[in-house]
Parts: C-alpha cells; sequence; structure tokens
C-alpha cells in the first residue's frame, strides 16, 4: 500500500495493494518503471497490518496521499479467496474442507484469523477502494492494455514486463477443495464485492 513516485517527473500515486490480486508482480513492475517507494520499510507493520496491504481507514490516515491517484486490481472475490486459502490450510491442515463448510465456523475463522503474515487477506475488497481509486480487473490481465491504462492515469509510458518477483507460496502450499458449500459461504462473505465490483 505504499505511495511512490517517479524519478524523472515526479508523478506520486498510492498503489492500493489488495492481497491475492497480483500485488508482487505490479510492485516489481512499478520500480521497474522508474517510481521509487516513498516508504522506506514497506513491509513494516501499522496497527498489526503491513504497510502493503494497508486498507481504506488506514492509508487514509497514515500516507499522504489524498490528492494524488489511487491504483488498485480487483479480483473475482472467489477466486481471490481460494488463492489466499494456502494460510489456511497450513493453520488447519486436512480438516479445512469440512470446518469451512459449516457457516459459523466459517464465518469465526476468517474473522478471527490469527496470522501476522496475513492479516487482510480475507477483509472485503470494497475496504480498501474510495473515491480516489482507478480500478482494473485482475481478469482483463495485466497487459498490453493494462499498460496503456496505467499510462494515461500517471501520465508517465508504463510498460509492464514479465518480472520475477517474491512469492510467499511453496510447492507443499494446498489451496482449499472448491466445495459448493464452501463457494456460497464465501459469495455470502464478498456480497459487497459481488454487488459494488462484479454486479455486470
Amino acid at each position: 500500500m505504499p505511495t511512490y513516485k517517479h524519478k524523472e517527473t515526479g508523478k506520486r500515486f498510492l498503489y492500493v495493494h489488495i492481497p491475492r490480486t497480483a500485488g508482487r508482480f505490479l510492485e516489481e513492475n512499478i520500480l521497474y518503471n522508474g517510481f521509487e517507494c516513498e516508504q522506506k520499510k514497506i513491509w513494516k507493520s501499522v496497527c498489526n497490518t503491513e504497510i502493503a496491504h494497508f486498507h481504506k481507514d488506514l492509508y487514509s490516515r497514515y500516507l499522504d496521499c489524498h490528492s494524488i491517484p489511487h491504483i488498485t486490481v480487483v479480483r473475482d472475490p472467489v477466486d481471490r479467496f481460494f488463492s489466499a486459502s494456502i494460510f489456511l490450510t497450513r493453520m488447519y491442515g486436512d480438516d479445512i474442507e469440512q470446518l469451512l463448510e459449516n457457516e459459523n465456523t466459517f464465518y469465526s475463522m476468517i474473522e478471527n484469523f490469527p496470522l501476522p503474515e496475513a492479516v487482510n487477506w480475507f477483509r472485503p475488497q470494497v475496504d480498501f477502494i474510495g473515491e480516489l481509486t482507478h480500478i482494473w480487473w485482475y481478469e482483463n490481465k495485466l497487459e498490453d492494455d493494462f499498460s496503456d491504462w496505467m499510462s494515461d492515469i500517471l501520465k508517465v509510458d508504463f510498460k509492464v514486463k514479465d518480472l520475477e518477483y517474491p512469492k510467499l507460496t511453496t510447492n507443499e502450499d494446498r489451496k482449499v477443495e472448491r466445495r459448493p458449500r464452501i463457494v456460497q459461504n464465501v459469495k455470502n462473505l464478498y456480497r459487497k464485492d459481488y454487488e459494488m465490483l462484479y454486479s455486470k
């Protein structure tokens, strides 16, 4: 969730990094395109949340970002949930699907998720978005059209490259199985995301 400044033009913007929306890939591309992060310790936590994953209430309070563009990528809520579910399987192991099929257990586990490195991973995407936020949909891919979109907003020549980036997952990680009851619980949890971002 840091702010970035272009080294040549001085253009600034806030990257609203919603977890599991290709954020680390995009951060590498932002740096590649001549921007530098204004927060030197990007992963430092404030209010038990990584700066990189600040939601709107936090970045509005702690970052100088009220007069610059905000840019974010959103993702289908079900796909995003199952991408993030590696942390659930790490914690709960082989019992995770059975636990998540129960509606009450599902909500309790998500609301009380204890891992500090994954705070905000299951927060609804609408909580990250404000009036200044320009939104790109993950399903439209981060390719040439995205480059043009970024260039138009930032007024710099922005090009996306297939760059290496740090990954939090390993080959041993397992995602939660997509069972119908779990999918329905996820859709209920992210009802506002679907209404505001995926209603068409």
